[in-house]
C-alpha cells in the first residue's frame, strides 16, 4: 500500500511519506512553459494541462502523493463572483465593498462551474496509481478576498466586517455551503483525501475564531468525517491548536513556528500531524533545509503518525533538488518504533 494512503486511512506507514504543498507550481520547468501559452483559468478549463502539472512533482521529485492542480478562488465565479488576476493574485470585483447586498450573488452552482477539475481529476486517476489530494480554501481566506477583493493575509479588513456587519453571517453561511458542495463533487469523482487551505486563520484570536467560525469549520469536517481523510491546513495559529483539534480533521498541518512535539503535548496522539518545515528555509540554502529536516525528523517522538511537507507552500525560487534531497531524506529515514 502506498505509505500516503496508508497514513491517511490508517496513521501508520513503513516510511514516512512526503508531498509539499503548491508542488504543482511555478519552480518547476513544465509549468513555467505551459504559462508561456496558458493563463491560470486555461489550465484549468484544460483537463489535459492540469493533469500534466499534477502529475509533474511525482516524476520530478518522487513524492507519495499529487495535489489537484487548481485556485481556490475560481469556484467563486459559480456564485456569481467576478474574478480578475493581476501580478499579485486574483481579484474579486463585486465583492463585499462595491457590493455589499450581495446583488446577483447565488448560492454555489457546480452547473455553472467552467472549470474543469472534475474532468481532470477522473483523467488523473485514469492514467496514473499516485494518491491525488482535492482540495478547497477554509471558509476565512476565501472570505478575506471576497471582502477585502484581493489577498487579506492580515485579515485587516475581514475583521472589521466580522465584528460590525451581521452581513458576515450570511456570507459566512453562503461560503461554507459553497465549500461542501465543492468538496463533495471532488470526492466523488476520486480524489483519495482533501485538504482544507485557511492560511490566514492564524490573524484570528482563539476568543474570535470560538465565537464566529469554530462551529462552522467543524459543520464542513464533519460533513466528511468517517468517509475521506481530511487535513485541515492553517498558518500562525500556533496558539490555538487546541481550538484546530477540536474541530475533528483527520490531520492537521502546522507551520513551522512551533516544534511538533510541542503540538503532541497540546492535542495527543489520535489526530495526525502534517508539515512544519520552514518553505524560506527550502527556498533560500538548500544545507540548512536539510538540517532542519533533520531537526523536525529528531522532534517526533512517534513517527507513526505523520506526513511530511511545508508549512505552507513551495516558494517559486526553490530549487527543485532541494526539494528532491529532502524528499529522499524522508523516505530513507529509519523510524524509530
Amino acid at each position: 500500500m502506498n505509505d500516503f494512503i496508508s497514513m491517511v486511512k490508517y496513521h501508520q506507514s513503513e516510511k514516512i511519506p512526503v508531498w509539499f504543498m503548491r508542488q504543482a507550481g511555478r519552480y518547476m520547468k513544465l509549468y513555467q512553459d505551459i504559462r508561456k501559452d496558458n493563463t491560470i483559468r486555461e489550465i484549468c478549463m484544460n483537463p489535459e494541462l492540469t493533469e500534466r502539472i499534477t502529475y509533474e512533482p511525482v516524476k520530478l521529485l518522487g513524492v507519495d502523493s499529487a495535489i489537484i492542480f487548481a485556485d481556490i478562488i475560481l469556484p467563486l465565479e459559480a456564485m456569481g463572483y467576478k474574478i480578475g488576476f493581476n501580478s499579485n493574485g486574483p481579484v474579486i470585483e463585486n465583492g463585499y465593498t462595491d457590493n455589499r447586498e450581495m446583488k446577483n450573488i447565488h448560492e454555489f452552482e457546480y452547473k455553472s462551474l467552467k472549470y474543469r477539475t472534475v474532468d481532470a481529476i477522473k483523467l488523473f486517476k485514469e492514467k496514473h496509481k499516485t494518491p491525488l489530494i482535492g482540495f478547497s480554501g477554509g471558509i476565512v481566506t476565501i472570505l478575506s478576498y471576497i471582502i477585502s477583493g484581493k489577498s487579506d493575509s492580515n485579515l485587516l479588513k475581514t475583521k472589521k466586517v466580522m465584528f460590525n456587519d451581521e452581513a458576515f453571517k450570511s456570507y459566512v453561511k453562503l461560503i461554507k455551503e459553497m465549500i461542501i458542495e465543492y468538496l463533495k463533487i471532488q470526492v466523488k469523482s476520486g480524489v483519495d483525501a482533501i485538504q482544507i487551505f485557511d492560511s490566514w486563520l492564524g490573524s484570528i484570536s482563539p476568543y474570535a475564531f470560538n465565537k464566529y467560525l469554530k462551529n462552522d469549520v467543524m459543520e464542513i469536517i464533519n460533513e466528511f468525517k468517517g468517509k475521506i481523510p481530511i487535513i485541515y491546513f492553517s498558518t500562525g495559529t500556533s496558539g490555538i491548536v487546541d481550538e484546530l483539534r477540536d474541530t475533528g480533521p483527520d490531520f492537521i498541518s502546522i507551520d513551522w513556528r512551533i516544534k511538533l512535539s510541542n503540538v503532541r503535548k497540546m492535542i495527543g496522539n489520535n489526530i495526525g500531524l502534517q508539515g512544519n518545515l520552514d518553505p524560506y528555509t527550502v527556498s533560500y540554502n538548500q544545507n540548512e533545509a536539510i538540517h532542519e529536516t533533520k531537526d523536525i525528523l529528531g522532534n517526533l517522538k512517534n513517527h507513526d503518525n505523520y506526513i511530511f511537507n511545508l508549512g505552507h507552500g513551495v516558494l517559486p525560487e526553490t530549487d527543485e533538488n532541494t526539494l528532491k534531497e529532502i524528499t529522499e531524506l524522508i523516505h530513507n529515514y529509519k523510524q524509530k518504533r
